[in-house]
């Protein structure tokens, strides 16, 4: 997937494909019966290498991809241009000593925050990457991968290839196309991969390690293409980069990826640097509960990197996720790289700038959250009335920009086996999953859920933002998603946003993802429609709040996990929705999503409970 849209981190089943055709796509096979071995959240089982895709529309997911990009006005670089500026004295290149040696840098006091520009110089030197011809096919999976002998014969490569002329690509079985890449590796190199799609490709670099565990992931975020990778390695051993589109459920097999999304030609770079050789420039910062760090790097640096002062990482950064922050939000974006951190505790922190060669400028600026700075509490308003609203919020997610009417979510509640008369009912279990989650399981929360029944209204206010919960992607002009969300915005800058969750693919027989595969007599259907909608709910409010995706292989599970199995639905061991034993769903502390292009731990409690005090 390429997250390059003002909304593309924000869509919550958007890597799920969603079809609302009469009939499932040949691509997908609806999901298995319910029973004690199904579900989205049924155990993986004996299954050595369990499945990460979940049910995937190749057709919706190709014109998720051909409508991203970034959808609102990338900003270009965001910073003070008055920001106290300084010059790095390379005291410090390491975040593993405790910042001992690290740069200390002003932090000027405001009410509001502050900002520091650092000019600074990496003096990493540049390997010159060997040409080497392109791989030869089948090359989609790691026992099939091409030895690079980096290391022992050389630095660094420089080929070309091409994704969908492997016999898994269009012209063959269409369950999307690889090409895999060995490489050994010892503890402290730095490993960077460059990858430069052409034609329609639009393609993701992953790492793996030699036990088919995705260590990273990165895609284009900025729109122009471009993906870059960089890990430094933390324990020696066979790594493997592959190339293609979104993961393959098994890197061991090479028929195991989604579908065709796109195809095309693509350049690579592959370098690793040994250890001590890649420079890192380390800077302190001192931060307060409530502050809301951002920093990102232009020039020649392409990395950036937060840690506690005791070195565990909080978030390292080869994109920019910038580009989906509202415009209302004060934090620095716009560089090679983008960091932030929603500080939930007092202390020093670490800022790290590592990966390149030559001179950066460095943005270091911390702003006070609204909720420091006495604003009124935030308002919720679940809107299941089907409003009329401009889509072109969503920026290029909106396929058919302008206002659109849609149905109201009572429309479908037929669909699930349910009656009209049943909408009330459907709308309180809802609300009281969303309250529960924001509100009850948040700490120092003072959010107010309310919905369009009694405020039908409110929405515009000071202080109001909004889900609306009906239609179906097609009546919102909008790509093929469950759900869109306006931003990401860290320290929830922006206290008027516009979240949108479709009910449409979640019901209904036809969908290969719908709800009605996981409903049977034994399941209390207003319960499980209400945990359907109030989760993928609170997780597109969770991103107007701040928090990013996080990794589906994290347990127990996130509410911002990216969707992709179907936990939203709450699906228990019996494999029936509605029942007993269904999951419960909250707000965690996880890994990121490794296909984000950041790594790291979202503490998505803490993130929440600064937006929300």
């Amino acid at each position: 997937m390429v997250l390059a849209g003002a909304t593309a981190l924000a869509a919550p089943l958007a890597l799920v494909g969603v079809s609302t055709s009469s009939a499932a796509p040949e691509t997908v096979a609806a999901p298995a019966a319910p029973g004690p071995a199904s579900g989205p959240s049924a155990s993986p089982g004996d299954d050595e290498h369990p499945d990460r895709t979940g049910g995937i529309d190749g057709e919706a997911m190709r014109q998720r991809i051909m409508h991203e990009s970034p959808g609102k006005n990338a900003p270009g670089l965001r910073a003070d241009e008055d920001a106290l500026r300084v010059q790095e004295k390379d005291s410090g290149d390491t975040a593993d000593d405790g910042g001992q040696e690290a740069q200390r840098l002003p932090a000027p006091r405001t009410p509001s925050g502050w900002e520091v520009r650092v000019d600074g110089s990496l003096s990493t030197e540049a390997i010159d990457p060997e040409p080497i011809a392109p791989n030869d096919e089948d090359d989609g999976a790691i026992p099939l991968a091409r030895d690079l002998r980096l290391g022992a014969e050389r630095d660094g490569i420089s080929t070309t290839g091409t994704i969908g002329d492997g016999p898994h690509g269009s012209e063959g079985t269409k369950t999307g196309d690889y090409d895999f890449y060995r490489l050994d590796a010892s503890k402290g190199e730095t490993l960077t991969v460059d990858l430069a799609p052409g034609g329609e490709l639009a393609a993701n670099a992953l790492l793996y390690d030699a036990d088919g565990n995705l260590v990273v992931g990165a895609q284009d975020m900025t729109g122009d293409g471009a993906v870059h990778l960089s890990e430094r390695i933390t324990e020696p051993g066979a790594y493997y980069v592959a190339v293609g589109n979104h993961y393959p459920a098994d890197p061991f097999d090479p028929a195991s990826g989604p579908a065709v999304i796109t195809e095309g030609p693509y350049d690579l770079d592959i370098t690793v640097h040994a250890r001590g050789e890649a420079d890192t420039d380390t800077f302190v910062v001192p931060l307060r509960q409530g502050d809301v760090l951002g920093t990102t790097v232009r020039g020649a640096a392409r990395q950036v990197a937060i840690h506690e002062l005791s070195g565990e990482l909080v978030q390292a950064s080869s994109t920019d996720p910038g580009v989906i922050y509202p415009d209302d939000s004060p934090l620095p974006r716009g560089g090679n790289a983008t960091g932030n951190h929603v500080v939930e505790k007092s202390g020093l922190y670490l800022v790290s700038v590592a990966d390149g060669s030559g001179d950066y400028e460095l943005t270091v600026g911390a702003h006070r959250a609204p909720s420091t700075q006495r604003e009124r509490p935030q308002t919720v308003l679940l809107d299941f009335s089907g409003p009329s609203f401009d889509n072109r919020i969503f920026g290029a997610s909106a396929v058919e920009p302008g206002v659109r009417d849609i149905s109201p979510m009572r429309d479908f509640l037929p669909r699930w086996g349910l009656e009209k008369s049943d909408e009330r009912a459907v709308i309180e279990a809802t609300t009281a999953r969303v309250r529960e989650m924001l509100r009850d399981e948040i700490p120092g929360s003072q959010v107010r859920v309310v919905t369009s029944l009694e405020h039908p209204d409110l929405f515009g206010k000071p202080g109001v933002s909004r889900v609306i919960i009906g239609g179906d992607p097609e009546e919102a002009g909008i790509i093929p998603a469950l759900g869109l969300s306006e931003s990401v915005d860290p320290g929830n800058f922006a206290r008027a946003e516009t979240a949108i969750v479709m009910p449409g693919p979640m019901s209904g027989d036809e969908s290969p993802i719908s709800l009605n595969h996981f409903l049977t007599d034994d399941s209390d259907r207003v319960r499980a429609v209400a945990q359907g909608l109030g989760n993928t709910t609170g997780h597109e409010i969770g991103h107007f709040l701040g928090s990013f995706h996080t990794d589906d292989d994290d347990e127990p599970t996130n509410v911002m996990n990216t969707g992709n199995r179907l936990q939203f639905y709450a699906v228990g061991p019996d494999g029936v929705a509605g029942t007993v034993d269904d999951d419960h769903i909250a707000m965690r502390t996880s890994r990121y999503d490794p296909l984000q292009g950041i790594s790291g731990i979202e503490d998505t409690i803490g993130r929440t409970s600064v937006a929300l005090r």
